[in-house]
Order: structure tokens, then C-alpha cells, then sequence
């Protein structure tokens, strides 16, 4: 699958769009500093929380640390994070899917 151009560079040769001139020349996302990917960010961040618990756990297991409380914070943490990426993830596919179906 191939990576759609931003709208902002789309030369549109319609009646609809008064000005195409404006959107030949617009600024580019990543000039603009706005090409961030939440989604990277996301899956990035539950990675992060995940290894923390792990490490959290294995502390845990071997004695270095005797706080429980923290360490299941850390898990509870880690669990939510994932969640909430499984979440956004499953929007992203639905919203695929209706894109896909959407008939022009």
C-alpha cells in the first residue's frame, strides 16, 4: 500500500477549487513541522510502558525492589496503554474499511 500524497499537494484541475495556485504552493507537512505519525507515537509509548513492566516484574521477582504496589501500577500502566493502541488501531482498520466500500 502506498502512501497518499498530502491534500495540500494535489494539483486539483476542478471548478469546485477556486484556487488551484494556492495549493501548489502550500507548505509541506514536514516544513511545517506537523508530520508527526500519533500512530508511531502510540505503538512507541506502549512499547515503552510494556518493557517497563517487564522490568518492573523481573525486579520484583528478584528481590531488587519490594514495592508491589509499584509494580502493578506498572502492569495496570502497561495493560491501558496497549488498550488504548488496540483501539485506535481498530478505528484506523474501520475507517479503512469504509473508505474501501465508499463508491464514487
Amino acid at each position: 500500500m502506498s502512501a497518499l500524497p498530502p491534500v495540500a499537494s494535489v494539483n486539483v484541475q476542478s471548478p469546485g477549487f477556486s484556487k488551484p495556485a494556492q495549493a501548489i504552493n502550500a507548505t509541506p507537512p514536514s516544513e511545517q513541522g506537523g508530520d508527526r505519525n500519533i500512530f508511531l507515537d502510540l505503538m512507541a509509548q506502549a512499547n515503552d510502558d510494556q518493557l517497563r513492566s517487564e522490568q518492573a516484574i523481573d525486579s520484583l521477582v528478584s528481590g531488587k525492589t519490594e514495592d508491589v504496589q509499584q509494580v502493578v501500577m506498572e502492569v495496570v500502566k502497561a495493560e491501558m496503554s496497549f488498550q488504548v493502541f488496540m483501539e485506535v488501531r481498530n478505528q484506523i482498520i474501520e475507517s479503512y474499511d469504509e473508505l474501501m466500500r465508499m463508491q464514487f
